[in-house]
């Protein structure tokens, strides 16, 4: 396995408008999502975004990489920490070669803490 010196990168931010889309075309209208107050009798500080809504933001880094000919096969990714509404994510991404395989390892910040963490596999696209 080795890594080779080819990098992207994204910044985001969680808006209020952002989040009443997702809850609009998802249908998930959990109010932790949509209420100070609901958030907050959860225990956190403000309304968190949608798992689900983080990980499609977060997929529009790989388009560098599916413009040139690959399509992702899967997508993996681990939720570290709550992403609030107004947060800034920043998107980090390097390619990654195993076995054959060609991978995009993806690392998610809000400052200096890590939030997000995944890898998509990418194909060819002819192969899939």
């Amino acid at each position: 396995m080795f890594s080779m010196c080819v990098r992207n990168s994204s910044t985001f931010t969680i808006t209020e408008e952002k989040i009443k889309q997702y809850a609009f075309l998802s249908g998930d209208f959990n109010r932790i999502h949509l209420d100070q107050e609901e958030a907050e009798r959860f225990g956190f500080k403000a309304p968190i975004a949608h798992g689900m809504l983080t990980m499609g933001l977060t997929l529009d880094i790989a388009s560098f990489f599916t413009e040139k000919g690959r399509k992702i096969s899967t997508y993996e990714m681990q939720f570290l920490k709550p992403i609030f509404m107004n947060d800034t994510i920043h998107i980090f991404a390097e390619m990654k070669l195993e076995n054959d395989s060609t991978y995009l390892v993806i690392i998610g910040r809000n400052g200096k803490e890590v939030v997000v963490r995944g890898q998509l596999k990418l194909e060819e696209a002819a192969s899939l």
